[in-house]
C-alpha cells in the first residue's frame, strides 16, 4: 500500500554518499526479498520475543564503522557471541567490506534506511529509496538478502510495518532494553543497563559507532554470559520462541527467517568514528511499556517509540 507524504516537519535530505553508478550496475548475488505470501497483518514488529531459555540478542545501530566496528566484532569473537548490526546504507556502501565480515561470522546484518531518516514523515517514493537501496547494499555485499529492519527513531505505525514487510521482505525490529549510550553515561553505566535491565527475549540497544559503547561492549556481553544468557541474532531469538529448542549453529547461511518486535530509539551525537554523521534527531513521542504482546502484533499500531536523541 503506497504511502503518501506526511506534511508535518522537514524531509531528511538525500543521503551524501550514495553507491556509484558502477556499483549500482554490479548485478545483486541473490535477489532481495519477496514479501511472504499469505502473510498475516500482525506480528510485523518486535520488542521481546518470548522464549522459555535464557537468551537475548544484542543489536547495534548506525554503523559499520573502521574506526569501532571491527573492535566490536572482534569481542563478540573472543567471547562466543553473536549480534545483530542494523546498518544504514551511507555508512555501508564505503564500508562493504565490514558487512561480509559479519556476515562471515555469523552476525545477522538489518537494514536501518540510508540517512537515518524518520520514515514515518517520508513519501513513498522516499522511503522506498531508504529501504531499497540500503537492502541492496546488504546483498550485494553479503549474498544475502536482509530480513530486518529497524526505523530510525524507532519512529513507525501500523502501515510501515505492513509495508516492510509487503514491499520488501522484512520485519520491523525494535527493542526492550535501551541503554541510551548514546547519551554518553559512562561506561559502567551502560554495561549495568545492559546487563541488569535484560530478561529472557530481550532485545538490547547499543550503537556500534561510539568508541565509548566500544569501551563498554565486553562487560556487556560477560556480563550477561555471567547471568546465564547466550547471545544470539535476532532471527534466532524469534526461532526460538516458536521451536523452544536449542538454536541452530550461527553461521552466514543458518540464520532463520526474523519476526516481529516493537519500538527503537534515537540518535545520538556523532563521534568521529569514521561512519557518516546522523545528526539531531526530530521529536518523537516517548517510548512506553513493551510486552510480550509485541510478539503476536497486539501492539501493532504503536507510533514513534523514544522520547531520546540518538543515532539509532
Amino acid at each position: 500500500m503506497e504511502m503518501s507524504p506526511e506534511p508535518v516537519g522537514e524531509t531528511v535530505p538525500e543521503p551524501s554518499v550514495r553507491p556509484t553508478s558502477d556499483e549500482t550496475a554490479v548485478p545483486l548475488p541473490v535477489p532481495l526479498p519477496a514479501p511472504m505470501p499469505g502473510e498475516p497483518p500482525v506480528g510485523l514488529r518486535v520488542a521481546r520475543v518470548p522464549v522459555s531459555g535464557m537468551y537475548v540478542a544484542l543489536t547495534f545501530d548506525d554503523g559499520p564503522s573502521p574506526a569501532t566496528t571491527p573492535q566490536a566484532l572482534e569481542i563478540l569473537r573472543r567471547n562466543g557471541a553473536h549480534g545483530t548490526f542494523f546498518v544504514t546504507g551511507a555508512n555501508a556502501s564505503r564500508h562493504q567490506a565490514l558487512l561480509a565480515r559479519m556476515a562471515a561470522e555469523g552476525h545477522e546484518i538489518g537494514v536501518h534506511s540510508w540517512t537515518h531518516a524518520q520514515l514515518t514523515r517520508c513519501s513513498a517514493a522516499k522511503v522506498d529509496h531508504e529501504i531499497a537501496d540500503t537492502a541492496e547494499v546488504i546483498c550485494r555485499a553479503t549474498g544475502q538478502a536482509p530480513k530486518l529492519m529497524r526505523p530510525p527513531y524507532g519512529a513507525t505505525n501500523a502501515a510501515l510495518n505492513k509495508r516492510m514487510m509487503a514491499d520488501y521482505g522484512l520485519r520491523t525490529i525494535l527493542w526492550d532494553v535501551d541503554t541510551l549510550d548514546w547519551r554518553h553515561p559512562g561506561v559502567q553505566r551502560v554495561i549495568d543497563t545492559a546487563v541488569g535491565k535484560a530478561r529472557p527475549g530481550s532485545i538490547i540497544l547499543v550503537h556500534d559507532i561510539h568508541a565509548s559503547t566500544i569501551a563498554a561492549l565486553e562487560g556487556i556481553v560477560q556480563g550477561l554470559q555471567a547471568r546465564g544468557f547466550k547471545l544470539v541474532t535476532v532471527s534466532q531469538l524469534i526461532a526460538l520462541s516458536r521451536s523452544g529448542a536449542e538454536p541452530p549453529a550461527t553461521s552466514p547461511a543458518a540464520l532463520p527467517a526474523a519476526e516481529p518486535a516493537a519500538p527503537e530509539q534515537l540518535l545520538p551525537p556523532a563521534e568521529s568514528s569514521g561512519a557518516a554523521s546522523i545528526g539531531a534527531p526530530p521529536a518523537v513521542a516517548a517510548p512506553t511499556g513493551v510486552g510480550e504482546a509485541e510478539l503476536t502484533g497486539a501492539a501493532e499500531g504503536g507510533a514513534g517509540i523514544r522520547g531520546e536523541q540518538k543515532a539509532d
